[in-house]
């Protein structure tokens, strides 16, 4: 299980606030996120040019930040657009279901888009 929220910057991070939080089996370590981004991007992870594109650890054991090209990425997605990323990404990892992956992108796009307009960034903290 994975919380993401919002925060300033990686020393804010650790001190989870009180805005909006979602709480998912989907984690960024695991291979499922992997899938994700590269549904986004159309291309494998080990092709991306960047950190930004995907996610960057912290010092914090156990936390991450989502990369603020793909945050954005995300952000700037409509819900249709949303919608069609679940389809595949649910046959790519059959545990998922495509509905449940609609609600997760849904909300990670409504904090993505709420980080892109404050000027935060987006943290999942894995839980244990």
């Amino acid at each position: 299980m994975a919380t993401y929220y919002t925060a300033r910057d990686d020393a804010d991070a650790p001190q989870q606030s009180d805005d909006e939080q979602l709480t998912s089996a989907i984690t960024l370590s695991g291979g499922d996120f992997r899938v994700l981004i590269e549904l986004v991007w159309g291309k494998s992870v080990d092709d991306l040019p960047d950190d930004e594109q995907r996610w960057l650890e912290t010092s914090v054991e156990g936390l991450a930040r989502l990369g603020d090209r793909l945050a954005g990425e995300i952000a700037d997605r409509d819900q249709d657009e949303l919608q069609d990323l679940a389809t595949p990404w649910a046959e790519l990892v059959p545990e998922l279901k495509a509905a449940d992956l609609v609600d997760f992108l849904t909300d990670l796009q409504h904090l993505s888009r709420h980080a892109k307009a404050e000027g935060l960034h987006v943290y999942s903290l894995q839980l244990r």
